[in-house]
């Protein structure tokens, strides 16, 4: 870590040094001038003004010195004091379209775990306002996923003829109705797929419609792939347009809803304003995968691939997330790894040989220690140049510290985990307060990175970080959320010497809020849009 900041250090030198050197330059194309500039550089974290040459931050300092640099054509934005901040880089965000169909009536299942007769309920008033053969689609929380009514034959007494759909906000585990499974081609004793299972009737190979892990993310990949390829499309431009409008210049794409070939061809088409990473995410089981898929996409500047990414568990929700000890209420229950540990082993072992960045869904302490375990067994020192990546990791903890960052592991953290203080406490009893320790991890420089998983608006998520509800003295402060989501994920894949902070020779990737997230009541941060958005520097969002 120390030489990681002495490169700040000297990017902070640069940027003041640079003033007089980027003068010889052609002028610049964009300047922005009386602005509060949040550059993320910890050694001069602060500067008034920008200018922009190509697609290149020019120079970076007080408005009386950069001002100066304007030629004729330059294009001069006097910010008012308004705030700027490096571009948002939400490094794991989930994307895809989905046929049309209806939405269950009532409160988000994240907010009010519906039981299964209100859920019922809301299904049976949707049939009556659906046509036959549509979509219908809803979402559960634990009371339902525990309830052993929840089958498909229940939901068949209500709907028989629509395509029904409940699926968990925790996006693991989902529950279908006949009709749906037929649709998406999965049978009555449908085979358990490697990483996931189907829930059974007692006694026999006949499915509930009650899928899990791999099970449910192969059977709602089905569901993404339904709409066609102009649909698709929409979906990406609009997904960006919206990304842009938040101040979002950069994602990076969990491939669970498309192949790796789709995405990149649809991403291309889509021509959004924004650099997107594709992310691997194979259904075929870790001993399947050997090589990672092609590298290169033709057409679609902006569009990269790499990395491989596994769902090692599942989520305390439905108390699939792997524990050293039993959870608090189930003593019969330690959830369970998707994939075995010498099958982790040797996936790591390929990855290694093949330079792959690996990264795992791995949330609970056990997860978690299988995950740095193997890293251990393949590599150790080895790692630092992948950087593994630990998606969510909402258990790791100070036995953790030494190993994650001695193996260059960066922890991918999503602020919506931060609000699950109820099923957390209800699963985990004391074992809850060591959770989401991201001051302590921070403290003992673990890299961190923030991504959606959810709700894409970057404030409300910083509003999360900064909450913490599960542990709230393990909050994260707003320079350190707000550095996590543009300069950590940035190193999350590898980008820091490109972007991630406002710097001279760095992409001018960029946004101005229209309110000031750092003094702004906690309350307040949601409302928080962007009202100009640069990639590269070029206008991808301007709020007339």
């Amino acid at each position: 870590m120390r030489a990681h900041h002495l490169v700040h250090i000297a990017v902070a030198f640069i940027a003041s040094a640079n003033l007089l050197a980027w003068q010889s330059t052609p002028g610049p194309s964009l300047l922005i001038f009386n602005a509060r500039i949040f550059t993320g550089v910890p050694a001069a974290p602060w500067a008034e003004a920008v200018s922009i040459v190509g697609d290149r931050i020019g120079a970076v300092g007080a408005t009386r010195d950069v001002r100066g640099l304007a030629a004729p054509g330059t294009r001069l934005i006097d910010a008012a004091g308004r705030l700027v901040i490096p571009g948002i880089n939400d490094a794991h965000v989930h994307l895809g379209a989905r046929p049309q169909g209806a939405r269950l009536e009532g409160p988000p299942a994240f907010e009010q775990d519906p039981s299964l007769d209100e859920v019922l309920k809301r299904l049976s008033a949707a049939v009556g306002k659906t046509a036959k053969g549509s979509w219908i689609f809803g979402e559960i929380g634990g009371r339902v996923l525990d309830d052993p009514n929840a089958t498909r034959f229940t939901l068949d007494a209500i709907a028989p003829e629509h395509l029904v759909v409940m699926t968990s906000w925790t996006g693991h585990g989902s529950l279908f109705n006949t009709a749906a499974l037929r649709r998406l081609k999965v049978k009555d004793d449908e085979p358990d797929p490697p990483g996931g299972f189907f829930v059974r009737v007692a006694g026999q190979k006949t499915i509930t419609g009650l899928a899990h892990e791999y099970a449910d993310a192969i059977v709602r990949q089905r569901i993404s792939m339904i709409p066609d390829e102009q649909a698709q499309i929409a979906a990406l431009r609009d997904f960006g347009q919206r990304a842009a409008s938040l101040g979002i210049t950069s994602v990076q794409w969990m491939l669970t809803s498309s192949t790796v070939s789709d995405a990149a061809r649809r991403a291309g088409a889509a021509g959004a304003p924004l650099r997107i990473r594709l992310i691997e995410f194979p259904m075929t089981g870790m001993p399947a995968w050997r090589q990672p898929a092609a590298r290169t996409v033709n057409g679609a500047p902006g569009v990269t691939v790499s990395g491989t990414k596994w769902i090692l568990d599942g989520t305390p929700v439905e108390r699939l997330m792997f524990l050293r000890e039993p959870y608090s209420y189930r003593q019969d229950m330690l959830g369970q790894l998707n994939f075995p540990a010498d099958q982790v082993v040797d996936y790591l072992r390929h990855a290694l040989a093949a330079g792959e960045q690996p990264m795992f869904h791995a949330v609970g302490d056990a997860a978690i220690d299988t995950v740095l375990n193997s890293l251990e067994g393949t590599g150790a020192e080895k790692w630092k140049r992948l950087r593994p990546r630990l998606e969510h990791g909402d258990m790791v903890e100070p036995s953790h510290f030494d190993r994650a960052r001695r193996f260059g592991a960066i922890v991918v953290q999503n602020p919506s985990h931060f609000m699950l203080a109820a099923p957390m406490n209800a699963r985990l009893g004391e074992r809850a307060r060591r959770v989401m320790m991201m001051k302590s991890m921070m403290a003992a420089s673990v890299p961190v990175a923030l991504g959606s998983d959810g709700p894409l608006n970057p404030y409300l998520n910083l509003m999360f970080a900064t909450i913490n509800a599960n542990n709230p003295s393990e909050a994260m402060t707003r320079e350190q959320a707000i550095a996590a989501y543009t300069l950590g994920s940035a190193r999350a894949e590898f980008a820091e010497g490109q972007k991630g902070t406002v710097a001279p020779g760095l992409l001018a990737d960029l946004t101005m809020l229209s309110q000031d997230i750092f003094t702004v009541p906690t309350d307040a941060l949601p409302a928080t849009t962007s009202v100009l958005t640069l990639v590269g520097g070029k206008v991808v969002f301007e709020k007339k």
